[in-house]
């Protein structure tokens, strides 16, 4: 109540008085209920009705104290909630600067607005103080103005994040993302943030392993170059024992391809190197025997040598081998025309020295021969010494036959035409061919002709066939052939006897070598063939039979 009010009613009676300060509550009442409700409403409360809240509950209840007790709650908690927001607000701050990757935030206009401290670290000058409101373009990439690959520039445009992997800004690598930060009442986006990752490092080493590894494919195909120029095989082993790389040249000496040997097992290609190694022998210039896939025998060497990694343990190993086929047959052959023309000299001077006293003998034996006293023992004997003395003359022949072979005298060397000389000796043969009951068979191609002396020729041909039928005996088959093979004229001679074992093969050229009976030769005839073949500067040898088993006699000549 107001004084204008307590004056009014001091003057009136004591009802009226009582009736003037019941309006008076009554108004105050009306006052505190109407802010009241304002209060709420402005909450977000609804209206107190008056059977909600009758006057007297109101005035004991005393809103205005509530609210001002609820208003100081909301201060406090607001209070509470901005010190909570600045201790987040500072946390964010401490990540933001403390994050290992450079952070910006970018307005539509390309001005930075926010960057932390590693992005300064990262592509600003450590000289500039001022970033926040010049263009990123300027201050990050040294440029006049947004690069097409620009992320930001992406995102403003599509409203999406944007990735660009392996960006180049001032000597470093990153991989840059942007992604939207805010946008307008229309969604288009106003700022984005850009987060830049330094992968230079990582860049750097890419660079150098690939440089390394550029070296290595250098060195890779430096080494490959080496291998397939070798003229001699070279295998990989496995510990396991299986071919994982070969050279060319394995394939070539081998007769396979190189996609047929590798993984092939070593056992099976090579059996005689495996069993070297399972033995504990490391093979070094070993010399073992090879089948061809064409089935021609031919003669290796090989060399093995262990791979250990850098631990020391071992991880396979490199065989190197050749074929030294060619190579035994002429040191043979250089062997033999050695002994040959030893052995003629020899065979020279033992013919000279022993012509004399044989012939003397014979004499002697054939006078004895012819006196009429002689008793049937005595002429016996006596026919006797004449028939040795008679073949010991017979050797001594061939003797003086193979001393004038092994010397270069009396030859004379023309062109001749093999095919006619075969011709000539089997003219000569056909009685005992038909006597022996063989069959001949010749197959005679075209041949070039060939220098030589057609006498020596014919001698060996004739050896040859002689020797073939020999070994038949009786009732077989004799086969001769003739082909040219650049730069040869070959000349084969087969037959179907018994054949020639592998460990004999060798010496048969020997002199005085034979596998005949007593009796049936003196064991020169081969060795003289091969004298006059090595003279001419051509081969002969025992080769594979052409069909049913025998031995096969080959002869090649240069062509003239």
């Amino acid at each position: 109540m107001n004084k204008a009010t307590r004056e009014q009613a001091g003057g009136l009676p004591e009802q009226d008085r009582l009736a003037a300060l019941e309006a008076a509550n009554q108004r105050h009442i009306a006052y505190i209920r109407d802010k009241t409700n304002h209060l709420l409403k402005i909450m977000g409360t609804s209206p107190l009705g008056y059977d909600e809240l009758d006057d007297q509950t109101l005035i004991d209840l005393d809103p205005i104290g509530i609210i001002a007790d609820s208003f100081t709650q909301i201060l406090d908690f607001l209070n509470k909630n901005v010190n909570e927001l600045q201790q987040a607000k500072d946390e964010m701050q401490a990540i933001f600067d403390a994050t290992g990757v450079g952070i910006s935030i970018i307005d539509r206009d390309f001005k930075v607005q926010r960057c932390n401290e590693k992005q300064r670290q990262l592509l600003v000058d450590s000289r500039r103080r001022e970033i926040v409101g010049h263009n990123c373009f300027e201050i990050y990439c040294a440029r006049e103005s947004p690069g097409m690959g620009c992320p930001a520039m992406e995102t403003f445009a599509t409203g999406k994040p944007a990735l660009v992997r392996d960006v180049e800004k001032k000597g470093k690598f990153f991989n840059v993302v942007t992604t939207p930060f805010a946008r307008d009442e229309d969604g288009t986006v106003t700022r984005v943030i850009e987060v830049a990752l330094d992968i230079s490092d990582k860049k750097r080493a890419e660079l150098a392993e690939q440089q390394q590894r550029q070296f290595y494919l250098q060195e890779k195909n430096k080494l490959a170059t080496v291998i397939e120029s070798l003229s001699e095989g070279l295998l990989v082993i496995d510990p396991d024992g299986l071919v994982t790389t070969c050279n060319r040249a394995a394939g070539e000496i081998t007769g396979h391809s190189e996609s047929d040997i590798t993984g092939v097992p070593l056992t099976r290609l090579f059996p005689a190197i495996s069993d070297l190694l399972a033995a504990g022998e490391e093979p070094a210039g070993a010399e073992f025997s090879y089948q061809a896939p064409d089935g021609k025998e031919l003669l290796f060497s090989a060399d093995s040598n262990r791979m250990l990694d850098p631990q020391g343990n071992f991880v396979g190993r490199v065989i190197t081998f050749r074929d030294i086929t060619a190579e035994k047959k002429k040191a043979q052959l250089f062997f033999r025309a050695e002994k040959l023309a030893a052995i003629g000299h020899l065979s020279a001077g033992v013919a000279h020295e022993l012509n004399t006293p044989l012939a003397s003998i014979l004499g002697y034996a054939r006078l004895l021969l012819k006196d009429d006293n002689l008793t049937l023992a005595q002429q016996e004997r006596l026919e006797i010494i004449a028939e040795q003395t008679q073949r010991s003359s017979e050797i001594i022949k061939g003797l003086l036959s193979f001393a004038r072979n092994s010397s270069h005298s009396d030859r004379v060397r023309e062109e001749c035409e093999v095919n006619s000389i075969i011709e000539r000796a089997v003219l000569l043969l056909n009685t005992d061919l038909e006597k022996r009951e063989i069959d001949l068979e010749l197959a005679l191609q075209p041949l070039p002709p060939v220098i030589a002396d057609p006498g020596e020729l014919e001698q060996v041909i004739i050896n040859l066939m002689l020797n073939g039928m020999q070994a038949i005996g009786h009732r077989g088959r004799i086969e001769v052939q003739t082909e040219h093979r650049e730069p040869w004229v070959v000349l084969t001679v087969a037959d179907n006897g018994p054949g020639v074992p592998e460990e004999i093969r060798t010496r048969i050229f020997d002199p005085f070598y034979s596998t005949k009976p007593v009796g049936e030769g003196t064991g020169l005839g081969l060795s003289i063939c091969a004298g006059i073949i090595d003279d001419l500067g051509g081969s002969i040898e025992v080769n594979t039979p052409l069909r049913g088993g025998g031995a096969t006699m080959v002869v090649a000549l240069p062509r003239g």
